[in-house]
């Protein structure tokens, strides 16, 4: 449970800090520049129509960003969380009163000044509640992940469903449910701290996002060290339904008994073609198949309903 807590915070902690570090630009980018903001709000609009489970399979197959594993769910959660962080910078710059603008311009500020030193710190709040948003979205968009290797909470999710199992469901989802709330209230605290005349409130505030920062490091760090992730290991893979979770685990117990390397499990990934990618990719080392599906499914050879038949192809 804490490594899969780690992996769940590591997912949405990153793809969140990369849509703020890209998403807020591109806002400033579309307050200046009016038509190449629609394009970009458009791109970012059509983008959230797309099916999370889709884009996740999507990328499965695309070559160099994607394959299986953490990779393809960062610039997923990163897409999804774009929108909020684009739209509400740009709505929180449109929405600052003319007069205060005016006031830096008679001061003499710069273009550059007067973004830095009026309509950014005037836009925080509105920026903060995009930021907001976008995380709260991406702690659940993580639990998804789960099913292209990404790990996370969502492994819970998976297993339990593809078992009818609705307490490891629940061993999922429920800690998603309270990590989800504890980064709303967090982000929170943090919009309303910066809420002009809020001052009082933004020792409190920082405090709490501070102790929020450190309490989320420990849990990362001691995640990682706790499920090995360091040092030469080996991935077992499995597909997503009952029988598939015990041969992989089968596997992995095989490995570990008979060697000193580090299992990592990935099991519940989804279908035949997601593993076979992952394979591929080298995403996972290993995992069990079935002849007639590879014979059919992987190498697209035909179908022999004689079970001999299909050995003697194998030979």
């Amino acid at each position: 449970m804490l490594g899969a807590l780690g992996q769940h915070v590591v997912l949405t902690l990153v793809a969140t800090a990369t849509a703020i570090a890209i998403g807020v630009p591109l806002g400033i980018v579309a307050t200046r520049r009016p038509r190449l903001g629609a394009a970009l709000l458009a791109f970012a609009n059509i983008v959230q129509t797309v099916p999370s489970l889709a884009m996740f399979g999507f990328l499965v197959a695309v070559p160099l960003i994607g394959g299986v594993g953490a990779r393809s769910a960062l610039i997923v959660l990163f897409l999804y969380a774009l929108l909020p962080v684009m739209r509400n910078t740009v709505a929180g710059i449109h929405g600052i009163e003319r007069a205060a603008r005016e006031a830096g311009v008679a001061m003499g500020m710069t273009a550059r000044q007067l973004l830095l030193q009026v309509e950014l710190p005037l836009a925080m709040p509105t920026i903060v509640a995009g930021v907001r948003v976008a995380a709260v979205v991406g702690v659940g968009a993580a639990t998804i992940a789960a099913a292209i290797g990404a790990g996370g909470l969502g492994d819970y999710i998976f297993r339990g469903l593809s078992m009818t199992d609705p307490t490891v469901i629940l061993a999922g989802a429920v800690p998603a449910a309270l990590l989800a709330l504890a980064v709303d209230a967090t982000l929170g605290w943090l919009e309303r701290g910066l809420t002009p005349g809020a001052a009082r409130q933004r020792r409190v505030t920082f405090r709490a996002v501070a102790a929020t920062a450190i309490a989320l490091t420990l849990i990362v760090t001691a995640s990682f060290a706790l499920s090995g992730r360091w040092g030469t290991r080996v991935i077992i893979g499995s597909k997503n339904f009952t029988e598939q979770v015990i041969l992989g685990e089968l596997l992995a117990q095989t490995v570990e008994r008979a060697t000193d390397l580090r299992v990592d499990r990935r099991l519940n990934l989804g279908g035949t073609f997601i593993c076979e990618e992952a394979l591929r990719a080298g995403a996972i080392d290993l995992y069990v198949e079935y002849t007639g599906t590879a014979l059919t499914a992987i190498f697209h050879q035909p179908v022999a309903p004689d079970r001999a038949e299909v050995y003697a192809r194998w030979l």
